[in-house]
């Protein structure tokens, strides 16, 4: 196919491909043929199901230059694709990238996008390899799509759907600052931001919650579980309507750092609602078993450090969504990101 072009930033499509293998590491035992072949052949782990996610990322969409660098745009692409995979109670094994790019696109930037991948993939506690890809050239923006596969214990793969009446909803860590982050950036346009450093990485370079993701899972009291993406409020309706139940969110339990209260006041945002519209933060919800809340809340602490917040609770679908804080009770409604919202 004459699809590929050179471009004038960028050398031959196989003189990137053979830059790009050079500055991964070796694959892990269980890639047996990695990049350089028409397809990768993976060999899966003994008594796993294999997880399968993808994303895809536009420039001036889904990423700013003006407010990330090409390694942190790495790293974040690649993070939401593990926080999918995190969701599932599963763990990232091997990931596929597949870039259109703009003839003017310098070679640098290519090398620091895949540094990037890798930054977030030693994250992982456990080797990820990029296996394979594709490349091809654009007149429009730059375009970035990964698939990753993860692999799960079949008995514990976590869904969306299996929320019940009574179930204690919980989230991990904090909410609330990758939004702030965005907001603080966009701001940087008119005056630097010299603060707020935690809120900007929490934007830029977002953990995602993969050994969270396998504990909670394993745990046998989570009934059901999705990342936070979207945001709070759409991603909690995303598991009601799942799981055929109604929910009541507790506004005023809503886990917010100081640092981005702070930003928050500078800002002038409500807190509940910032944290509620709040996408890509890349937590856990989760829907667990209240006998199961307190002892799971503890062994997250000492095992990961992260924190698990009740904030509502799953009730009879017949009670509907709503969530309630210090000005009473109304209803819960979608605030989240969403594609094609015109």
């Amino acid at each position: 196919m004459e699809h590929r072009k050179k471009g004038a930033g960028l050398p031959g499509e196989f003189e990137v491909i053979q830059r790009i293998g050079h500055a991964l590491p070796e694959p892990d035992p269980s890639v047996l043929l990695g990049i350089g072949d028409d397809a990768a052949a993976i060999t899966p782990a003994p008594g796993m199901t294999t997880l399968l996610t993808t994303d895809t990322f536009v420039e001036g969409v889904d990423f700013d230059l003006a407010f990330s660098s090409w390694r942190q745009i790495g790293w974040k692409c690649m993070a939401a694709n593990f926080s999918d995979i995190a969701a599932m109670g599963g763990v990232p094994r091997h990931a596929l990238t597949t870039l259109c790019l703009p003839g003017h696109r310098a070679l640098d930037d290519v090398e620091a996008l895949y540094a990037g991948f890798q930054d977030l993939a030693g994250h992982a506690g456990h080797p990820v390899s990029i296996v394979g890809g594709d490349l091809s050239s654009t007149d429009g923006p730059t375009v970035i799509s990964i698939t990753v596969s993860g692999e799960a214990s079949e008995e514990h793969i976590a869904r969306r759907s299996g929320a019940r009446a009574g179930d204690i909803l919980c989230v991990t860590g904090h909410l609330g600052a990758s939004e702030i982050g965005l907001r603080l950036l966009r701001l940087a346009r008119e005056r630097p931001v010299d603060r707020f450093e935690g809120v900007l990485c929490r934007h830029r370079t977002p953990v995602p919650r993969v050994r969270e993701g396998v504990l909670l899972a394993n745990s046998g009291w989570v009934h059901a579980m999705i990342d936070v993406s979207d945001g709070l409020s759409s991603d909690a309706l995303h598991v009601a309507r799942d799981s055929g139940v109604g929910l009541n969110l507790d506004g005023n339990a809503l886990p917010i750092t100081e640092e981005t209260r702070q930003a928050m006041e500078e800002l002038r945002l409500d807190p509940v609602g910032t944290a509620l519209e709040s996408g890509e933060e890349f937590e856990l919800l989760c829907a667990v078993a209240p006998e199961g809340v307190e002892r799971l809340a503890a062994e997250l602490a000492e095992r990961t450090g992260t924190p698990l917040t009740p904030i509502g609770e799953c009730v009879t679908a017949a009670r509907g969504y709503t969530i309630t804080d210090q000005t009473g009770s109304r209803p819960l409604r979608p605030k989240g990101y969403e594609h094609f919202s015109g």
